[in-house]
């Protein structure tokens, strides 16, 4: 028991054997119909996927990873979390981080801050374990009163509707494929270095990206309970000869008329424009066959992050960017801003090396009104970042509402973006503005944790 929380309440660290009692818990808080708790429909889809995580089977994560709340006197679970270990990528520059996940109350208890209590847990195992942020995806505004920003885009992506889809390049004589002819296969275990492989080199592209070893991808191909919300159908994209070219995955099911597909990457010097066209129609029949009478394929949605090169090679339209309530963040906390900096030092002065600023000594205080930071430069180089506060003497140089800086730092806006969203936000002038833009320019992430 990690804490009494008194009228028959503990909170505890889970073990091996909750695994069923905690799964039919989330398998009814999440995702379900309303109506009385216990006889909500359970989500079959959120059961699979929390035993996979507890099962022991998972890369990352196990049982112990997760917190229940007990209601001693009823035996039953009746609050849940867990931390998911995951490792993350700023600019090629690696750290651990922690995704809190499957946070959920039973209706009859809420309002008694038992989320604030796992959530005190959670962001304490995950200072234990060396984590440098949490990332989570969740609903509007809430994990805001737990120290989290919403700073890294998500539900970027494209949308193409059948009826514009290209037609396959002709082949060549009739019976004949053409050297330039392509198909998928369904990956096996022993395309996980492929993928992974080919998954690295594209993560380059962007400044946050979460990291899928072989060994995860070995778990997704092989291993993951198909019927799991996070499970993909993963498929090796071959050329005539047999050889691979590249990799494409989905969700096992139509959403709303769609098949949403998560990761579409080819091999260095194969041509997108040449590939493409046999991929979506490949999967477009992959879609038709997961239709039925009431859900037909309208659409094949691509949430590949904000920039992709398949959004390059097919003219927009066809190509349509998702609608505007699709888009959304994710929730980052970052416990000590400092030690992160220090962290990611070697980012920021190759920024700087590349910059008007490169060579430059000099300081920049960063206020975020209720505390802020220093930051030294000397000759161009980062050496020393620290807390620090304002005063009513010393305002310093720039100055950001609340956590809004974190924004910044995964260039999620620009600083001109910044200060006309929020009319509080000061980024500094002449010097100052122009260190804070080379060190944090506007650029894109694609954020894929790992569940």
């Amino acid at each position: 028991m990690l804490k009494d929380l008194g009228g028959g309440l503990v909170l505890r660290q889970a073990r091996r054997e909750d695994t069923e009692a905690v799964a039919e818990f989330n398998a009814r808080v999440h995702h379900s119909p309303g109506g009385p708790f216990e006889r909500r429909e359970p989500h079959r889809g959120i059961a699979a996927g929390t035993r996979d995580l507890m099962s022991g089977d998972h890369p990352t994560c196990d049982a112990s990873d997760f917190i229940v709340v007990e209601d001693t006197r009823a035996s039953s679970v009746v609050s849940s979390t867990c931390l998911i270990p995951q490792r993350f990528s700023y600019e090629g520059v690696e750290f651990d981080a922690g995704l809190p996940e499957l946070v959920g109350t039973h209706p009859d208890y809420r309002r008694r801050g038992l989320v604030r209590e796992q959530f005190e847990v959670l962001h304490r195992w995950s200072r234990e374990r060396g984590h440098l942020m949490q990332a989570i995806g969740g609903i509007p505004y809430y994990y805001r009163l737990f120290g989290y920003e919403m700073a890294v885009a998500m539900g970027w992506g494209r949308r193409i509707y059948v009826q514009d889809l290209p037609g396959k390049p002709s082949g060549g004589h009739e019976g004949q494929a053409s050297p330039r002819t392509y198909h998928l296969r369904p990956a096996t275990a022993s395309d996980a270095r492929f993928i992974s492989d080919l998954d690295r080199r594209a993560r380059g592209r962007y400044l946050l990206t979460s990291s899928r070893d072989e060994g995860l991808w070995r778990f997704e191909v092989a291993w993951r309970d198909p019927e799991s919300d996070e499970a993909l159908e993963v498929w090796i994209v071959e050329n005539v000869a047999g050889s691979p070219a590249g990799f494409v995955c989905h969700a096992r099911a139509l959403r709303d008329g769609t098949l949403e597909v998560y990761g579409y990457e080819l091999a260095s010097g194969v041509s997108w424009l040449e590939v493409t066209p046999f991929v979506l129609g490949e999967l477009a029949e992959i879609g038709h066959k997961r239709a039925s009478d009431e859900k037909k394929l309208a659409s094949l949605t691509f949430s590949l992050g904000e920039h992709h090169p398949l959004y390059d090679a097919i003219p927009e339209p066809p190509l349509c960017s998702l609608d505007r309530n699709d888009h959304y963040a994710f929730y980052v906390r970052v416990p000590d801003l400092p030690e992160f900096l220090r962290h990611i030092r070697p980012v920021l002065e190759r920024r700087l090396e590349t910059s008007v600023a490169a060579g430059h000594t000099g300081e920049v205080k960063v206020s975020f009104y209720g505390g802020g930071l220093r930051l030294v430069l000397e000759r161009g180089r980062l050496s020393a970042v620290g807390h620090w506060s304002p005063t009513v003497e010393e305002e310093g140089d720039a100055a950001f509402p609340d956590l809004t800086f974190l924004q910044l730092l995964f260039g999620h806006r620009s600083l001109e973006e910044l200060e006309h969203a929020f009319a509080d936000c000061s980024p500094g002038e002449r010097d100052a503005r122009v260190l804070l833009e080379a060190l944090f320019p506007r650029r894109p992430s694609a954020l894929w944790p790992i569940c």
